[in-house]
């Protein structure tokens, strides 16, 4: 089994839901755990939210869950990797959330010729 090594901040970003580092580290993440490229900023919400049922798995220790902004919560955690059926999973939860766009008016452009 592979591993993850994820800085506690970082780590922090996605159970606490406030920001604890740089935003690009929230796609960063997402995308790593999820193993999704070019993850946009619409998406983020539904992506986290499709992710934390296997974060609540892997990730025990408590003060990651507390809900508050910590900078004092440092060092690194290693977490396994996830399976391709625990990613499938995600994907599943991810695909029955609405999206933020259904109802949204597109403007489509077409570029070149």
């Amino acid at each position: 089994m592979e591993t993850l090594v994820i800085d506690c901040q970082r780590l922090r970003n996605l159970t606490t839901g406030m920001l604890h580092t740089e935003m690009s580290h929230i796609y960063q993440d997402l995308e790593m755990f999820s193993g999704w490229d070019s993850l946009f900023t619409h998406q983020l919400p539904r992506v986290l939210k499709a992710l934390r049922p296997w974060l609540k798995e892997v990730v025990e220790d408590e003060r990651f869950w507390d809900g508050e902004y910590d900078t004092t919560h440092i060092g690194e955690l290693k977490l396994p990797e996830p399976t391709r059926a625990e990613r499938d999973e995600m994907f599943e939860r991810y695909k029955a959330q609405p999206s933020p766009l259904w109802d949204k008016e597109v403007n489509a452009v077409q570029v070149g010729e």
